[in-house]
């Protein structure tokens, strides 16, 4: 191929382009990676197989990667890497942090975020030209810097984030919090951290500056919602003949972990997940093969109203066929399907219920709600603290497993209560008859 037009992305000894006839035209639709082979002398080619540039970079990326010749240079003289932060530019520490790191974490979809972010701070710069100190060059050794930081801080503060719709349109725009932009920088260290450890080293340098504490950049939730707020809720959820089944089960299932909503959305009674099984005093908010992060998710006793949602669910799980299983089991699903989220369910919850829609208000505030309300029930500090994941634990904790008295003791006159102002409204139907949510579609959301 003669390299008549720019390459798309280049890399080391590879570059990306169309495989194009003398005449110009293109062979195939398909972008390909291409080098020069210094053993036959002359260029080679593979196909990515796709015509997404996105795609096709990544193909080139891991191709780099897999290319031990493409390692940082050795001395002659000692066999040592040469890494070099200097040469080592801050967009490919990216590519393969993601490719060797980020991407294999539960978590991908967050890291993306956050490092697109930095992308967007590396492209506003390169508009700038001549202006700008940073942009598409910029190198490891230079992102390593306080400089690099403070102008990135300076320039993501005004950045606002946005939510768009499937055609590219920004539905939802609100302030980006420091809190955010402090995530951000903290991926960047773990990237220009990633690339010093890789073996050999890529880069010789480690950023000198750190995210800043939690406390200096986090506001203080201040919303609490209390029994009476929890009971409207479930009442709506609970309401007959409507599709709010996901809805129903997150408020049943955080009312009775206090978890975190994605803890909440990621209850399954799949056996290969043994989170629960029929009879089982207790369910493992930790899944099988999920590794543990700071956000530790604890082992809990399950409080009678969940059993018999898990033992419904379940029962619906083994009505399938076998071969019918795969991707059953979840408690907050749609039609059976798992969900992400209930965030759709809960704005037009909060709408219809004349509650506030301001960012406090998200499902997150019911795991505030509940810990303030159990703390205030005489809920005892450690019970709490393990219950809720904020304490990992210890070795003897492996042995005798937490049944955190105080906190189930008031977590039951919570949900007592709740009863009382909406009857019934914590069963799977209102009448009490436990019927599955996966043979029940028509009720699901």
């Amino acid at each position: 191929m003669s390299r008549r037009t720019p390459p798309v992305y280049q890399r080391g000894k590879y570059w990306l382009a169309h495989d194009e006839r003398a005449d110009g035209t293109r062979r195939s639709p398909n972008l390909y990676v291409w080098w020069y082979d210094s053993a036959t002398r002359r260029e080679r080619s593979s196909s990515t197989g796709t015509v997404d540039e996105t795609a096709a970079i990544l193909a080139l990326d891991k191709l780099y990667l897999a290319d031990k010749g493409e390692a940082p240079a050795f001395c002659h003289a000692c066999g040592q890497s040469l890494a070099q932060a200097q040469t080592y530019l801050l967009t490919d520490a990216i590519a393969d942090y993601k490719i060797e790191w980020g991407d294999t974490r539960v978590s991908a979809d967050t890291i993306a975020g956050r490092l697109a972010h930095v992308v967007g701070f590396l492209d506003a710069e390169q508009s700038l030209a001549a202006e700008g100190r940073f942009g598409h060059a910029t190198s490891c050794a230079a992102a390593c810097s306080s400089v690099f930081v403070h102008a990135f801080r300076a320039w993501s503060r005004l950045q606002p984030v946005e939510w768009r719709n499937g055609k590219g349109e920004v539905t939802v725009s609100r302030t980006r919090s420091p809190a955010a932009t402090e995530a951000s920088i903290a991926q960047l260290i773990a990237v220009l951290n990633h690339a010093a450890n890789a073996e050999p080293p890529r880069s010789d340098k480690r950023p000198i500056y750190k995210p800043l504490p939690a406390r200096q950049v986090q506001r203080q939730r201040r919303t609490r919602i209390g029994v009476e707020e929890l009971a409207k809720m479930f009442a709506y959820a609970a309401e007959p003949d409507r599709q709010r089944g996901s809805l129903h089960a997150f408020l049943v299932a955080s009312v009775c972990t206090i978890a975190r909503p994605g803890a909440v959305v990621d209850i399954s009674v799949a056996p290969d997940r043994q989170q629960w099984w029929p009879g089982a005093p207790t369910i493992d908010l930790n899944p099988q093969g999920r590794t543990q992060n700071k956000k530790h998710r604890a082992l809990l006793p399950v409080l009678p109203v969940l059993d018999r949602w898990l033992r419904a669910e379940y029962a619906a799980y083994m009505a399938l066929k076998p071969a019918e299983r795969a991707g059953r089991g979840w408690l907050v699903n749609h039609h059976g399907r798992p969900v992400q989220d209930v965030d759709r369910a809960w704005d037009t919850m909060l709408k219809k219920l004349d509650m506030p829609t301001a960012r406090e208000w998200r499902p997150y505030v019911l795991r505030h709600s509940l810990a303030t309300l159990v703390r205030n029930r005489g809920a005892e500090k450690w019970d709490l603290e393990g219950f809720m994941g904020h304490r990992a634990g210890s070795q003897t904790e492996v042995y005798a497993i937490g049944e955190f008295p105080s906190v189930v003791r008031a977590l039951e006159s919570i949900i007592s209560d709740i009863e009382k102002l909406a009857p019934g409204a914590m069963h799977r139907n209102r009448t009490g008859v436990e019927k599955s949510s996966t043979m029940r579609e028509d009720r699901k959301m």
